[in-house]
């Protein structure tokens, strides 16, 4: 049990799932992976790693009589751990049909949702979710056979914004033990038996001949997962950059202008994100594949203006400009001369050093470099980030059209627009939270908001920085 322990919290510190003391709240479904994942973190917490805040259950109502069983288990086992109950119901089924969606993700949807609550009911930080090394084995297969690339077949990632993975380095048998040596029950869900739902499939009749394979599948489906996260983190890293040569945006009147000559010097890794963030700033509302994706890069190599939904293509000599086919009704900004101001900010941050914005409304320091690795930012005016990307000096300024970064744990790279509308951010408040990047562009913080994952600190730093926000 001792060793089961030690791992997960080895895993949260490679991962920087939490901090010391932090507040999480366990999704517990009843299932053996879950109920192990409450006993562990009453452990952790008994070790002051971080405070057990409760345990969050959500009825699906798919299961009738054994949804209300499983609810029932879920609250009589907070009571014995001496932690709060969050309970929670949800018309998955309704939901599925009004939304002609599957019950899967209908139910992944509602969970998202209750989770969010669950989070500001007991003052939480972190939600913990019980996925195990079987189930990211289990995703890696089921995006493969889809077609994914490097982004999908990193599968899950350890964290993701406020959800995190502890037990993803674990597998169900592992987890199962643990709770044995303990004389613990669990709940056992009929549906997982179900063939006709694809997970199941896999994981009862695809798993079981990977395995005659090779004994060790799922680790090594999982440790290509994780070499994959990280040659994806590092893809997106470089097209960001890429992005910033090659794209001017036009976020108020959604017009997105290509520099053809600029793009054909990318290679294909490269160009088809680059593709992809221009043509989603263009039109935000939408998402594109890959399809839509190769079919700028012909118009890009010369070819005849394509076919994009929801967006025009029209080239003009060197360039490729795309608007959206429903532009936005023009807004005039309440206050026109402070917007301006607004947009132009750009101010140098030595390291170490401070600036401040105009009419003191901020000011941002930097200290450091430390030699010493530090994991443990105060609270969320301040981060820790990992120094070797950073050099002599930061840039911060305010939001600019096509900003994107990857969100700490995150999969992939969002839109600064859409953490902020995530965060709760008001909307007249957007425009004036400072924003850190390297001198060569790249996000490092939103300052307040969110850290740029690939500035995290690891294992592996050997300096940080420690940047503090003061309003």
């Amino acid at each position: 049990m001792t060793q089961l322990l030690d791992r997960a919290r080895d895993y949260a510190a490679r991962h920087s799932l939490w901090t010391p003391r932090m507040r999480v709240v366990a999704g517990v479904s009843g299932g053996s992976d879950s109920v192990a994942l409450a006993f562990l973190l009453r452990d952790l917490a008994a070790r002051d790693a971080i405070v057990f805040a409760g345990l969050a259950h959500l009825n699906h109502h798919v299961r009738g009589a054994d949804a209300d069983a499983d609810a029932a288990f879920c609250r009589a086992l907070a009571d014995r751990l001496g932690v709060p109950a969050v309970m929670g119901d949800a018309d998955v089924p309704g939901d599925a049909k009004t939304h002609q969606v599957s019950i899967e993700v209908a139910g992944r949807h509602a969970r998202q949702r209750f989770f969010r609550e669950a989070l500001e009911s007991v003052k939480a930080e972190r939600v913990a979710i019980a996925h195990t090394r079987d189930d990211q084995a289990e995703t890696v297969i089921l995006r493969l056979v889809r077609g994914a690339g490097s982004s999908g077949l990193a599968a899950m990632a350890p964290r993701r914004d406020h959800l995190i993975r502890p037990l993803l380095d674990m597998t169900r048998a592992e987890l199962q033990g643990f709770l044995r040596a303990m004389d613990e029950t669990w709940r056992e869900d009929a549906t997982n038996l179900d063939r006709a739902i694809p997970r199941n499939r896999v994981r009862h009749a695809v798993m079981p001949e990977l395995r005659a394979i090779n004994a060790q599948a799922d680790a090594a489906l999982a440790r290509a997962a994780e070499l994959l996260r990280g040659d994806e983190e590092f893809l997106e890293r470089l097209a960001n950059a890429a992005f910033l040569r090659c794209v001017e945006a036009d976020i108020e009147h959604d017009t997105v202008t290509l520099d053809a000559a600029e793009f054909a010097k990318l290679p294909a890794a490269l160009a088809r994100r680059v593709a992809r963030y221009a043509l989603e700033t263009a039109n935000q509302s939408r998402s594109y594949g890959l399809e839509e994706v190769d079919e700028l890069r012909r118009a890009m190599a010369g070819g005849a203006n394509g076919n994009i939904p929801g967006l025009r293509m029209e080239r003009l000599a060197a360039k490729v400009v795309l608007s959206n086919r429903v532009p936005k009704v023009p807004v005039v900004p309440k206050v026109p001369q402070v917007q301006g101001a607004v947009d132009s900010l750009e101010l140098r941050l030595d390291v170490p050093g401070t600036v401040e914005a105009p009419r003191g409304a901020w000011t941002l320091s930097a200290q450091g470099p430390f030699t010493t690795p530090a994991s443990i930012a105060r609270d969320t005016d301040e981060v820790v980030i990992d120094a070797s990307g950073v050099g002599s000096h930061l840039i911060v300024r305010y939001r600019r059209p096509g900003d994107r970064l990857t969100p700490l744990g995150a999969p992939g790279r969002k839109k600064v627009q859409d953490v902020l509308v995530d965060r709760k951010v008001p909307r007249d408040d957007r425009d004036r939270v400072p924003i850190v990047t390297t001198e060569t562009g790249e996000i490092v913080w939103v300052a307040g908001e969110v850290l740029a994952d690939p500035f995290r600190v690891t294992s592996l730093t050997k300096s940080v920085v420690i940047l503090t926000l003061r309003r």
